[in-house]
């Protein structure tokens, strides 16, 4: 995990404690910390009746004020994140954003293009529209790895890897080698298995374990029975039982045209806060 580089999207309230934890254990690993302090729009504008059938649209009068203000707390915010970084003798930067929907999408993808992982502080969750975007961002728009309720230079002694055989479960084991090959024991959980062998008569998890293996990762292959759990549940029981600081999975959208909204297995995984979990797609 040497000089690795990180996103760290946060909000307005992410605590000092919160941060100089992320800035020690990046410096610990010789890491860069890029802190994104992001904030929604004041509310966004409106329609109003006009006096003929059809309407105009218009601004709350106030909206451009309301803005600037957001704008000048965030830039006052920021330079108070600078110095708390600069105290630590960390190599990291600071940088500011306003914006809605889209806009936050694209500004957590390009800003993704250029770290190993990005993360989430837990603070963002009460502003749903920036957890969500942020995190469709990195995922689908970005070649980086998403973590949420953790650190990610933090060690991890137990990894529990959700495998089922398909692209985006190959891509998170490829984006999460590093914790595999840190950890005392890496579980791969294959919930519900249809069967002992794959169509092609291969053991379901060995290839990926014997890859893994190679590698040097101390490596257990589990076949999990769902038992009328659903598969977000069932993972959550399998890390609690062999004591998992860490779960690594693929994640996966629905979409006519394009990945924009998350599936049911990756919402709620996203949406539980009980353990540190590592996306890739």
């Amino acid at each position: 995990m040497k000089r690795r580089s990180s996103n760290y999207f946060i909000g307005a309230d992410t605590s000092d404690k919160s941060i100089l934890d992320c800035a020690e254990a990046a410096q610990s690993h010789e890491g860069h910390l890029n802190c994104i302090l992001l904030a929604s729009l004041p509310n966004l504008p409106y329609f109003k009746y006009g006096t003929s059938k059809f309407f105009d649209a218009g601004l709350p009068a106030n909206w451009l004020d309301q803005l600037e203000e957001k704008r000048a707390e965030l830039e006052s915010r920021a330079t108070e994140v600078e110095a708390l970084l600069a105290s630590k003798a960390v190599s990291a930067n600071v940088k500011v954003s306003i914006g809605s929907g889209a806009d936050l999408k694209h500004l957590a993808a390009r800003q993704s293009y250029t770290c190993d992982v990005a993360f989430l502080d837990a603070g963002l969750r009460n502003d749903p529209e920036i957890f969500r975007e942020v995190g469709h961002g990195v995922l689908f728009h970005s070649p980086a790895a998403l973590m949420i309720n953790g650190n990610p230079f933090a060690h991890r002694d137990c990894v529990v890897f959700a495998w089922d055989g398909s692209f985006a479960a190959s891509r998170a084991a490829h984006l999460g080698l590093h914790y595999f090959l840190e950890a005392k024991e890496v579980v791969i959980a294959c919930i519900d298995p249809p069967s002992a062998h794959d169509p092609e008569g291969h053991d379901t998890g060995a290839d990926i374990a014997t890859w893994l293996s190679h590698h040097g990762c101390r490596v257990t292959v589990s076949q999990f029975p769902r038992g009328g759990l659903t598969i977000q549940q069932c993972i959550q029981e399998r890390a609690k039982e062999v004591g998992a600081d860490l779960i690594v999975m693929g994640a996966y959208g629905h979409s006519y045209l394009r990945e924009s909204v998350f599936g049911g297995t990756t919402q709620a995984m996203l949406e539980q806060a009980s353990f540190p979990v590592l996306f890739g797609h």
